[in-house]
């Protein structure tokens, strides 16, 4: 197996030489304050100080970032490196469409609002960009994310199991974030790198933080009761087992299927019979979708999901082509017929796709896929070069990091979620994964065959 290891000078904490080698964006100041935002992304709660609107933790890290990055970046007179990446093209169509979009939209108040989330998107997008190297690829970034997530997740079990009022809503568990099918997306995009952990681990302390992040992760997934998660664990175990099949021996083959009964006899034992019952009511959409339901209406939520594609498909022929401004499905639902059977209020489409259609038409949507199809050929194009090398500890490391990639967008299909914050992490750092790959075979280029280009 050919494997090299990232430049040590790489790491957060390599002192001034790191700035001297690889710039501002490497000096631990910076990599600490950078890596302080990405933890604090599940914490939504607990974020605000006192005093005005932004005294918020995730704002005073990101203004410490920039006052010592920008300034360092203006005298070089010269854009970092790690700027350039192939998603500028795809987000550049996708921000000048919205723009168009904005300027013709009969929703101009709402449509404008929603172009500014699509600038702080960017922003911080660009952010991550210049701020990961290789050795957060490898650690630091899985280090955050398991930690941050699996407190977070920690939390919302105590509200759920043990009672705590204060990380519960409404009987489901969310911890310090904002809902808990937010919490869910999260548990589940960083349920590959903790698995990836627990079993490629290079030491066994890491392997025990993967293993046990991962419990943590699906005891939170759980205690939000999200049936749009359950669907999405789904898939991401399936791809997680296709991912490490190699690792598993046909001599443990009884063992493997032993523990797998085990798991089923806990969850029986263990899972709460109302997680169950809200899982079991996904029957109902599936008998609609296939027309062998009649209605929903036994379920309030599913139904009105429902309603939400009916409005969407109902408004889509007035403004086809660029839709009617980013973020104005809300104003079209508070209008509609269907509104009227729930409460008359704003609801996103709680389906990214269906967002970004009615608010930017085909146009829109057609930059918006071209933006995810560059992003998912990044990651698949970074682990084939290094899987085609030998080098399947980082192959599987960037397989990881894909998955997670693919998490979110099945969760795009039950919520509204273009500006989640995870989301705008995994665009940036599918370019972070083509240069990791990259550096780790040029690292022993000259003593094996050259490297090819990332497909």
């Amino acid at each position: 197996m050919v494997y090299a290891r990232p430049e040590p000078s790489l790491a957060p904490t390599g002192g001034s030489q790191v700035a001297t080698r690889h710039g501002v964006t490497d000096h631990p100041v910076a990599q600490i304050l950078f890596y302080g935002i990405l933890f604090t992304i599940p914490f939504f709660r607990f974020r605000d100080l006192p005093g005005p609107f932004f005294m918020k933790v995730d704002y005073l890290l990101t203004a410490g970032l920039l006052l010592i990055v920008v300034p360092a970046i203006l005298v070089q007179k010269l854009p970092p490196k790690r700027l350039h990446g192939n998603i500028w093209m795809p987000v550049g169509l996708f921000m000048l469409t919205n723009l168009a979009s904005a300027i013709l939209s009969p929703y101009p108040d709402t449509a404008f609002q929603g172009l500014v989330i699509l600038i702080a998107f960017v922003i911080f997008m660009t952010i991550n960009l210049v701020m990961i190297n290789d050795r957060g690829v490898e650690t630091w970034l899985p280090a955050v994310l398991i930690a941050s997530t699996g407190l977070n997740a920690a939390l919302a079990s105590l509200g759920y199991y043990l009672g705590v009022d204060y990380f519960v809503e409404g009987g489901r568990g969310y911890g310090g974030t904002i809902s808990a099918n937010n919490m869910a997306l999260m548990c589940v995009y960083v349920l590959p790198l903790a698995v990836y952990w627990g079993v490629m681990g290079s030491t066994p302390i890491r392997r025990v933080i993967g293993l046990a992040g991962a419990v943590l992760l699906l005891l939170g997934l759980i205690s939000t009761e999200s049936r749009g998660g359950f669907v999405n664990l789904v898939a991401v175990a399936l791809l997680l087992a296709v991912q490490f099949r190699h690792h598993f021996h046909p001599r443990y083959l009884g063992l493997v299927v032993g523990g797998a009964s085990a798991l089923l006899a806990v969850v029986v034992l263990f899972v709460p019979q109302e997680y169950i019952q809200r899982q079991a009511t996904l029957q109902l959409m599936v008998e609609w979708v296939t027309g062998e339901g009649q209605e929903l209406a036994e379920d309030a939520a599913l139904d009105r999901r429902a309603s939400y594609v009916e409005v969407a498909l109902e408004a889509f022929p007035e403004h086809p082509v660029l839709g009617t401004g980013p973020d104005t499905f809300k104003k079209i639902w508070v209008d509609s017929d269907q509104a009227r059977w729930f409460a008359m209020t704003e609801r996103p489409a709680h389906n990214t796709y269906l967002e970004v259609l009615i608010g930017t038409g085909i146009v829109g949507l057609a930059t918006f896929l071209a933006l995810l199809w560059v992003t998912y050929r990044n990651y698949l194009g970074a682990e084939r070069l290094l899987r085609q090398h030998g080098d399947e500890i980082g192959a599987h490391l960037v397989g990881a990091y894909k998955i997670a990639f693919l998490s979110v967008l099945i969760y795009f299909l039950v919520k509204s979620g273009i500006d989640h914050k995870y989301f705008i992490l995994a665009l940036p750092l599918s370019v972070a994964v083509q240069r990791y790959a990259q550096h780790r075979l040029g690292l022993h280029q000259d003593a094996s065959a050259p490297a090819h280009g990332v497909s």
